[in-house]
């Protein structure tokens, strides 16, 4: 016989088929043999307000002792946070990068164009660290260089990207003592990639991209050479990817044409520490053109991913499955944009019955202060204050401090905290008018400081190396010629 025990009294209780029907046939409850009445009882999870087991229908209230899952009616309604997150995260980085196919294709009406002036003199109006990342025209520049340098516990390494009209080349350096010191070499042409390391061999080692192959690699990998192929003309030639934002922003500036933005009732929000009566102009963007603009967005990065690695990424596949899923299951987003002297103070996105809300507090720039919030409920506040010449920025995350970030635009001193100061990084971040200089010095993870510094400096100009020795083409060598190279390599 087998012994199970009652959950309720702790009793032992039989679960042989007698003992069973005993349990459960009428009156069982009365008497000393009750114990299967009660696990019965709580298995149904029903008991008496009194809590004895339930032996009949008393007429007394029950409550419950296991969860039990709501009725259709009452089940708690699903919230599409997620959902709202992605289209209100879509919604910023397109329209970053759309507005100037916006402006040029002319469709704006005078609410729209409101709407435009708003934000841009909203995201313009930026803080000191914001300002800091500016670089954009540096890298824009004929001829540029970045360097990026890392230092741990016996490990050094230094590498150099220097870009150009007709030349891009890398530099680098490894530092590994007791183990190895390599330098290498390498250049990406209009025709061809090549790559030397002193180290390892004189030779400077090849690779037309241009032309058919003929030797060992094209017999062991035939067709996969193709991929390489685009790959290097791709990394060559970006202008492929700049025509594929191209097309993005175009599309995106069709489907703005389509929407139809009408003022509406006027709403009080919080600016600058005072309640300001604000503008408000809607528009409705409907499902079609959100999958209009998200086919476009998913083809843009999958042949981005294609130029870059030559084959499509399977996390991108299943994340933008889930995001066309997620698109298909509404109707329409209604967007309210709240403006308050020619900047953004709300911007309201709802999908069918829920609502989230960027509100712009304001301070010393619009966005110093900013509150995000799903249907009334706080999710993200951003609070900040300036002295002098240091500006401090503390996240909040349903309401418990998150991380906190200082920096002081003089010396370009940056301190992230986070996890009660258990969690630091520590460094530099600073910007003139032809350098951009940012570096890691203190890290801390667990209250334990990890030894590591990291480095990143993006200036105009940039200082080519020559190569100099034999070259040996990978493309046209027979596998003689590799055979007798791995002879000469491992005779050094």
């Amino acid at each position: 016989m087998s012994m199970r025990f009652d959950p309720v009294t702790g009793e032992r209780i039989q679960e042989d088929s007698q003992a069973a029907q005993k349990d459960t046939s009428p009156g069982a409850g009365a008497g000393g043999d009750d114990r299967g009445t009660a696990y019965s009882g709580a298995s149904q999870g029903t008991f008496p307000a009194g809590g004895a087991p339930e032996t009949g229908d008393s007429g007394q209230p029950h409550q419950s002792y296991f969860y039990q899952q709501p009725a259709p009616e009452q089940q708690p309604k699903k919230k599409k946070t997620g959902l709202i997150l992605a289209v209100i995260a879509a919604f910023l980085v397109l329209a970053a990068g759309a507005v100037v196919w916006v402006v040029k294709s002319g469709v704006f009406t005078s609410n729209s164009a409101k709407v435009l002036e708003a934000a841009a003199n909203t995201f313009r109006d930026t803080d000191d660290l914001a300002g800091a990342f500016q670089f954009g025209n540096i890298l824009l520049s004929d001829e540029s260089t970045v360097t990026v340098s890392s230092e741990a516990e016996d490990f050094s390494m230094e590498l150099q990207f220097l870009y150009g009209k007709d030349r891009k080349q890398m530099l680098g350096s490894i530092d590994m003592p007791d183990f190895m010191e390599v330098y290498f070499q390498a250049e990406l042409t209009e025709e061809e990639l090549m790559v030397q390391v002193p180290s390892a061999a004189d030779y400077i080692f090849t690779y037309n991209y241009q032309e058919p192959k003929n030797g060992y690699l094209q017999d062991y990998y035939g067709d996969s050479l193709d991929d390489i192929d685009e790959l290097l003309e791709a990394l060559y030639s970006p202008e492929d990817q700049a025509e594929l934002d191209t097309d993005l922003a175009k599309a995106i500036a069709e489907e703005c044409g389509k929407l139809e933005f009408e003022k509406v009732s006027s709403e009080e929000f919080e600016v600058d520490q005072e309640k300001r009566t604000c503008t408000g102009i809607a528009t409705t963007v409907t499902r079609e053109s959100l999958e209009n603009i998200f086919d476009e967005l998913e083809d843009a990065v999958r042949d981005s991913m294609e130029s870059a690695y030559g084959y499509g990424d399977i996390y991108t596949e299943y994340y933008f499955g889930q995001m066309e899923d997620s698109i298909s299951e509404i109707e329409d987003v209604d967007l309210t944009f709240f403006i308050y002297e020619k900047k953004l103070a709300c911007v309201r996105v709802e999908i069918e019955d829920e609502e989230a809300e960027i509100r712009f507090l304001g301070g010393d720039t619009r966005m110093q202060n900013m509150q995000f919030l799903i249907d009334g409920e706080e999710m993200l506040r951003i609070e900040g204050e300036k002295k002098d010449t240091t500006e401090v920025r503390t996240v909040f995350l349903e309401g418990e401090e998150s991380v906190t970030l200082e920096y002081n635009r003089k010396n370009g001193l940056l301190d992230i905290t986070a996890d009660g100061g258990r969690t630091v990084i520590a460094g530099n971040i600073f910007l003139d008018k032809d350098s951009f200089n940012a570096s890691i010095d203190r890290v801390m993870v667990d209250g334990q400081f990890v030894d590591l510094t990291f480095g990143m400096n993006i200036k105009k100009g940039a200082a080519f190396q020559e190569f100099d020795g034999e070259k040996f083409d990978l493309g046209q060598a027979s596998v003689e010629d590799i055979q007798a190279l791995f002879i000469e390599l491992n005779q050094l």
